[in-house]
């Protein structure tokens, strides 16, 4: 690490990719300082307006750059356990995209080669690092709406106009409940934890993948999580948490920053403004310079215990629908 920079290296060009490097303009000591896709034409249009970033066609080559502090995996999710297994084999601390993999055998994997090399690996589940969601957790912890008894979120985005094969083709792991539906157990896993029943469905392409997905938590304290997903239809992306002494009602699109209220059985409402500048995807990108500065193989916002146990969600939920890669 350069006593000035943390340089990123991403692996992937669509996107998030881009997403991801504009968000890291706001952070003074981090920058993207290399760039790999399968063409070489293609890194080189991606970096041509970042200063000093290095493109690459050869994985080998960009991991052997040792001025590369860190990996940004953004690619189709069929990829992500062969890069990153990779990147941390090469010394390299890894952020992967959510979804961490298409199965908890492959993210099993995935943290295996982070303990093997003693490298920090997190999975970008970028929600999970926002200040808004910390905010949530600790009116939860506090008790101000009670105990929890229900949760309710979805994810609907209407992408049949996107010519996108990561979305859309099975064999890359695409489908509404990878790409957004992710979002939606990891939310009601970091709520609630692990369901003690679940029940599913699903809606499919002529592909093979799922378009779109409804999903009930059953949890043994009578506690419930509802949660839908899809790629063919729009609606709010909004979260409601409900207790005992009031609800927390997150809108609009939970997963991203934003505004959110707290209403309690006493009529009482507290209004918390979104003041968030930028996409937040830099947070997730602060939280593994935290791990790499600490010598940290994980974080403890989600460590790779609670990784596994959402992955292993994903392959129940991919069971009962009959999704398979």
């Amino acid at each position: 690490m350069s006593e000035k920079y943390f340089n990123w290296g991403i692996i992937g060009t669509g996107g998030i990719a881009n997403a991801f490097s504009l968000d890291i303009k706001y952070l003074e000591n981090h920058r993207i300082y290399a760039v790999l896709s399968r063409s070489i034409d293609t890194a080189k249009s991606f970096s041509s307006d970042i200063p000093n970033c290095t493109a690459y066609d050869d994985i080998d080559l960009f991991l052997n750059n040792s001025d590369v502090d860190a990996v940004y995996i953004a690619t189709p999710n069929n990829l992500h356990c062969d890069q990153t297994v990779r990147a941390l084999n090469a010394g390299k601390p890894v952020l992967c995209e959510k979804p961490f993999s298409i199965s908890k055998k492959e993210s099993e994997l995935m943290v295996a080669a982070s303990n093997e090399n003693n490298v920090a690996l997190l999975e970008g589940m970028w929600t999970r690092y926002l200040p808004h969601i910390s905010n949530i957790q600790t009116i939860i912890t506090d008790g101000i709406i009670g105990d929890i008894e229900s949760l309710s979120a979805f994810h609907h985005q209407n992408l049949s106009g996107v010519n996108n094969p990561r979305l859309w083709t099975r064999e890359l792991g695409g489908g509404s409940l990878l790409d957004l539906g992710i979002y939606l157990v990891s939310f009601a896993h970091m709520i609630l934890g692990s369901p003690d029943e679940i029940k599913a469905s699903a809606s499919f392409t002529d592909k093979g993948v799922d378009s779109k997905a409804s999903i009930v938590f059953k949890y043994n304290d009578s506690s419930m999580a509802t949660l839908s997903c899809s790629m063919i239809d729009s609606m709010p992306n909004r979260a409601i948490i409900s207790g005992t002494n009031g609800y927390i009602d997150i809108s609009p699109t939970f997963y991203a920053p934003t505004s959110f209220r707290v209403c309690t059985k006493d009529g009482a409402t507290a209004e918390y403004p979104n003041e968030y500048v930028g996409h937040g995807l830099r947070e997730q990108a602060l939280e593994l310079e935290k791990c790499v500065k600490n010598n940290a193989i994980e974080s403890n916002i989600f460590p790779h215990t609670e990784m596994l146990q959402v992955m292993g969600l994903m392959d129940e939920i991919r069971s009962i629908i009959g999704l398979e890669f």
